[in-house]
């Protein structure tokens, strides 16, 4: 199933691995996962892309000096249309907000924010650049199940966005909204 022009807000849309180990991790993923690694791109100061049958299906990324050292975590980035607007409400809300609103040339803006719990996550507001390219397939993220969904009233499983729109926590949500479920890939295609 190829993936979208544009991912509905608050989905999984993205996923980076910030690694330590550029070259191992680049051969261990193309090996596990059958991804092809696409050479570190000096423009994005060596950001890199695994492809999957061409298409772009996640990024990587070494160490960014000092101040941004690579924590060797995959990072899932959130999908929005008001990047500027969610960093105001997460930080009013207790988060840190640790790689503000940038531009990303003409692809689209990122930032990286830490919740209060400590759980670090991105957002991407996509220009050119959806997200990934490929999903629900082997060897790609499994279920960006993203629909609407109704019910008579709001479940107590649904939690405002800093944007004020109903955000599922759980496997219901209130009339009119959405409801996502994204996997990691799986070497077993299960998801």
């Amino acid at each position: 199933m190829p993936g979208t022009d544009r991912f509905p807000v608050g989905a999984p849309c993205w996923v980076d691995l910030w690694t330590s180990d550029v070259e191992g991790s680049r051969a261990f993923y193309a090996q596990l996962f059958g991804w092809e690694a696409m050479e570190p791109s000096e423009e994005f100061g060596g950001y890199f892309m695994f492809h999957r049958n061409g298409q772009p299906i996640a990024g990587g990324m070494g160490d960014m000096g000092p101040q941004m050292p690579a924590n060797d975590t995959w990072k899932i980035y959130l999908s929005t249309d008001d990047i500027a607007g969610e960093a105001a409400a997460l930080e009013a809300s207790g988060a840190e907000v640790v790689a503000p609103p940038m531009a990303v040339a003409d692809l689209g803006q990122n930032m990286v924010f830490v919740d209060p719990t400590g759980a670090q996550l991105g957002a991407w507001q996509p220009e050119t650049f959806p997200g990934f390219a490929t999903v629900d397939e082997h060897g790609a993220p499994v279920g960006s199940n993203c629909s609407p969904v109704t019910s008579p009233a709001p479940s107590s499983s649904t939690v405002p966005s800093s944007t004020g729109r109903q955000r599922s926590k759980g496997t219901r949500t209130s009339s009119g909204t959405r409801h996502c479920a994204t996997r990691i890939p799986t070497t077993s295609g299960l998801g």
